[in-house]
């Protein structure tokens, strides 16, 4: 009867399954998903997430044979940012992340779009002082016209 009565030890019944921490020991930023599958809209880098399996055996074995003597060492992938994309990341971005690129962003839209109506009028206001050669323009100074 005894026999009966004992349940058969398993490996699954001799593993250990590990207890969460209590919610109280969680941060709301704990949780790391393993791959974030979000627009990049969700992302610090405002760009898709690029997807690439490399085996410790390419790591290892298939390294690059050449010597680039711009780097300290020549054993580090992105020393002195080679190999980034940093402008090209900034400049995808809707705001810039970096202070460099906040201050130093130069405008590409200008602020009053170019009007070229009046282009004519400056050319005949010039072309009429300089043939009836008015003195106060033809002095040096402020509004000063040379004649070409």
């Amino acid at each position: 009867m005894d026999e009966e009565d004992e349940e058969e030890i398993t490996e699954d019944k001799l593993r250990v399954k590990p207890k969460p921490p209590p919610i109280s020991a969680l941060s709301e930023f704990s949780y790391i998903p393993p791959r974030r599958l979000g627009p990049k809209e969700h992302s610090y880098f405002y760009q898709e997430g690029k997807t690439g399996i490399v085996s410790i055996f390419d790591c290892i074995f298939k390294r690059p044979l050449d010597y680039n003597q711009k780097l300290h060492r020549d054993d580090r992938e992105h020393a002195k940012s080679i190999g980034l994309k940093v402008n090209e990341e900034e400049w995808a971005r809707p705001v810039g992340v970096l202070t460099s690129s906040i201050y130093g962003r130069h405008i590409y839209k200008p602020v009053e779009e170019m009007n070229r109506e009046h282009v004519r009028v400056n050319h005949l206001k010039v072309e009429f002082y300089r043939k009836n050669s008015i003195t106060c323009m033809e002095e040096s100074g402020f509004g000063h016209i040379a004649p070409s």
